[in-house]
């Protein structure tokens, strides 16, 4: 066993050297060794179509066609075509404001992707060659000049361009996507010199137009395409004096998912094309499609069984794999920090080029797989427009539990490796144990000692400011004529409560309920696109012009004097924030003694945090804040509560918590449900911290 898994190991690991260093290390000595082939080069001018694929881009494309204006070839033979994928904004209207200047609008009304508009648009063009591009990139002004010289040489089927990023320095992610960006052109650019080079580049490359076959709407065209004109004895060449420039994706997120789509749909498309990996037909091109595209996209399953061997081998202290086990856990810790600091913009490259590394590996994974089990993804978001809102948590308390464990694990192989006298065990353990021992008991400690010696008392004078009462639903057809009649029966002034409910995209009956209350007292905004809860409150708060707005869940119901008891805070002058008192119920099991016990717990220490200044966070259910002080978060971020309050207490405020003002809350009915609750509050306050909202920033 010993034996093959060292054979695995070692095959493993010498197939991915091969992909990242000795696939690019072979082709410096094939073209050492080989004259480049060389491209016919003439000053040519033949007609041009430039296509600009666009999904909502009004805020782009003004300059874009500026830039397209600039460009030095000759007007008469350039047509400038533009392709909406059923925009939904000012894409359409700005294109043909344009009209007198050339530009051609082509409207896909339903948005089928950016392939199916291509399809629309080549077969209404006439251009001789045709260019495709990107609404964010921006051309040099000779760029077409450059591609369209190389088609003086028949033999030349397809010309890409160089890409470069103007925010290569900006971020962490910018800084390494332009570190892999830079390792692509080099492979490129000797690809290009002994073949082909391996595919397009959607911001800026060109073909000759009868070269172009309509492709599959799952096609990615700057892939297949390319692919199709190589089956046909064609040469792909690379113009480093071609530029375009471009904007990177912004965001480890973003670029996570941009390369999903990507690995999936060219994937399928290979399997597309599988002429191309016939040697006898393609020739060294097949070897290139093979070393370039193929062993990547498959990376991450030899690493699966690289690390799986090598970790199996060094268990059995078997050299040199025991040490290559402690490198892998460092490395993975390292690629964990670079996740945790990823908002972060400026991360040592030690912990983001891990991240990244294996982040884009992942992608592959996730693409390949989910083109295997049949799917390939058609249309997406530029990566440049804003995540959407209320996304979902990217199971991040996964990457937390295995981050724990492999520090767990890295802890154990440093003590046999180097055999760790009894003190180090010994102090980890005390060290350990008083963290834990603080946190439920020291801490608590703390907070009755200094309440108790530096109390800082709130002036509750009874007041009734203007209130509105905001009730986010989504499909809560079975609470939330209740939750309605329950706020509009509060001990509070009618003329000053006013009751707002969001429905945030709701498939059921809830906005059918709601609108049957509406009047002066109850407002239905009634949104048909779900955006998370936070999306709701983002959309609904500016239409608010009350003095304090009181957030609720659907599901917690309020005494009938809570709002009153929970604005009087408001008469302190230092308080910006005030939370409730959510009691649990469904104390008829186990577990629902047990998590209400808890919570009793959790209620006791916001009491003491507040009475020495301010608590952590308030309850979702019922908490309330003074108008002017909301501070909008992130669309996309998870504890809406957390964020809000403590950005209260950002601006110099106080977040008090007030007993008196009670609401009642059905516990977790499962231990499972529980589970994700928790889990969800985990990954939101990570998220926070990450994102530096609701907390210090740098």
């Amino acid at each position: 066993m010993t034996f093959f898994l060292t054979i695995l190991a070692f095959s493993s690991l010498a197939v991915l050297f091969y992909i990242y260093i000795g696939y690019s290390i072979l082709l410096g000595i094939l073209s050492f060794l080989f004259p480049a082939r060389k491209v016919r080069k003439e000053p040519i001018q033949p007609s041009v179509t430039l296509i600009i694929s666009c999904y909502n881009e009004e805020d782009i494309l003004p300059a874009k066609l500026a830039n397209c204006f600039s460009l030095d070839y000759p007007s008469q033979k350039l047509e400038i075509c533009v392709v909406s994928d059923g925009s939904s904004d000012r894409t359409d209207e700005i294109s043909e404001a344009h009209a007198d200047k050339g530009v051609k609008l082509i409207r896909q009304e339903k948005r089928l992707g950016k392939t199916a508009g291509l399809n629309l648009a080549v077969s209404g063009t006439s251009g001789e060659i045709i260019v495709f591009s990107d609404a964010n990139a921006m051309y040099d002004q000779d760029a077409i000049s450059k591609l369209v010289q190389n088609f003086a040489d028949h033999t030349v089927g397809y010309v890409v361009g160089e890409a470069k990023y103007t925010d290569a320095a900006s971020t962490s992610s910018a800084r390494s996507e332009d570190t892999y960006w830079q390792y692509e052109i080099v492979i490129r650019k000797l690809e290009s010199s002994l073949h082909s080079m391996v595919g397009g580049d959607g911001a800026i490359y060109a073909i000759r137009r009868e070269l172009y076959d309509e492709l599959r709407h799952s096609d990615i065209n700057d892939f297949v395409n390319p692919l199709q004109i190589i089956a046909k004895g064609f040469r792909g060449i690379y113009e480093p004096e071609a530029v375009c420039w471009e904007e990177t994706s912004g965001s480890f997120s973003k670029e996570f998912r941009r390369k999903v789509r990507i690995v999936n749909r060219s994937f399928s498309g290979l399997l597309r094309v599988p002429a191309v990996l016939n040697p006898f037909r393609t020739g060294f091109f097949s070897f290139e499609v093979f070393s370039h595209k193929l062993l990547r996209w498959f990376t991450p399953y030899f690493f699966i069984l690289f690390i799986f061997s090598t970790t199996v081998l060094g268990l059995q202290d078997v050299s040199p794999f025991q040490h290559i086990t402690v490198f892998l856990a460092f490395f993975f810790l390292f690629a964990f920090t670079g996740y945790l600091l990823s908002a972060n913009p400026h991360v040592w490259p030690m912990f983001s080029m891990p991240y990244y590394f294996c982040s884009v590996n992942i992608a592959a994974l996730i693409g390949v797989n989910k083109r295997l089990m049949g799917h390939t993804q058609v249309t997406w978001n530029p990566p440049r427009q804003t995540e959407e809102a209320g996304s979902k948590i990217a199971r991040p308390i996964i990457l937390h539990i295995t981050a724990a464990l492999l520090l767990v694990f890295l802890l154990f192989e440093t003590g046999r490796f180097f055999h760790l006298p009894l003190f180090f065990a010994k102090t980890t353990f005390w060290t350990s144990f008083g963290i834990i021992f603080y946190v439920y008991f020291g801490y608590p400690v703390v907070l009755s000692f200094w309440s108790w010696c530096c109390p800082k008392p709130v002036d509750c004078s009874e007041i009734f400011p203007d209130v509105s009462l905001l009730i986010c639903a989504y499909n809560e057809e079975e609470v939330i004529a209740e939750k309605i009649q329950n706020s509009l029966a509060l001990n509070y002034p009618s003329s000053k409560l006013h009751i707002a409910v969001a429905s945030d995209g709701s498939s059921d009956k809830t906005a059918e309920i709601a609108r049957s209350f509406s009047g002066e007292s109850v407002t239905l905004f009634d949104y048909k696109e779900r955006t998370g809860k936070i999306g709701a409150i983002l959309k609904t708060v500016p239409c608010l012009s009350s003095d304090v707005i009181v957030f609720s869940d659907a599901n917690t119901m309020y005494a009938p004097d809570a709002v009153k008891k929970l604005v009087r805070s408001f008469n302190d002058a230092e308080v910006g924030a005030v939370s409730a008192d959510v009691i649990m119920q469904n104390e008829e099991t186990t577990f629902g003694r047990s998590e209400s016990s808890y919570y009793s717990y959790e209620r006791w220490i916001q009491r003491k945090e507040s009475e020495i200044g301010s608590i952590i966070g308030a309850d979702g259910g019922m908490y309330a804040i003074r108008r002017e002080l909301f501070k909008a978060p992130s669309p996309n971020i998870i504890l809406d509560d957390f964020v809000i309050s403590m950005n209260v207490a950002l601006q110099g405020k106080r977040v008090v918590f007030d007993e008196d003002a009670i609401g009642f809350e059905m516990s977790s009915i499962t231990h499972k449900a529980e589970f994700f609750r928790k889990s969800r509050v985990v990954a939101g306050a990570v998220q926070a911290l990450k994102q530096a909202e609701g907390i210090p920033g740098p």
